[in-house]
C-alpha cells in the first residue's frame, strides 16, 4: 500500500514540475512578444495621394492605429 502511495506522489510531483515548466515558458514568450515595439513610437502604416496613415505603439507592445497623419517626404519609417 505504501509503495502505491509513493508512486502516485512521485507521478504527481513530476506532473506538477512539467506544468510549471510549460507555464514559465509561455510567460517568457509573452514578455518577448510585448517588447515588439517601444511604447509611444510612431510608424507609417499606409500611404495614399492625400497622405499617410500612422500607427502608434501602445504600452502592451503592439501597434495600433493612430489619429496622427503625415505627408510622404516627412513620414517616419
Amino acid at each position: 500500500m505504501m509503495k502505491m502511495v509513493s508512486k502516485f506522489a512521485l507521478a504527481g510531483a513530476i506532473a506538477a514540475l512539467a506544468i510549471a515548466g510549460s507555464a514559465g515558458d509561455s510567460v517568457a514568450r509573452g514578455k518577448k512578444a510585448a517588447a515588439a515595439c517601444t511604447p509611444g513610437a510612431l510608424k507609417t502604416a499606409a500611404c495614399g495621394p492625400a497622405g499617410c496613415t500612422m500607427q502608434r505603439c501602445w504600452a502592451d507592445g503592439k501597434w495600433h492605429p493612430s489619429l496622427v497623419a503625415c505627408w510622404q517626404p516627412w513620414c517616419p519609417k
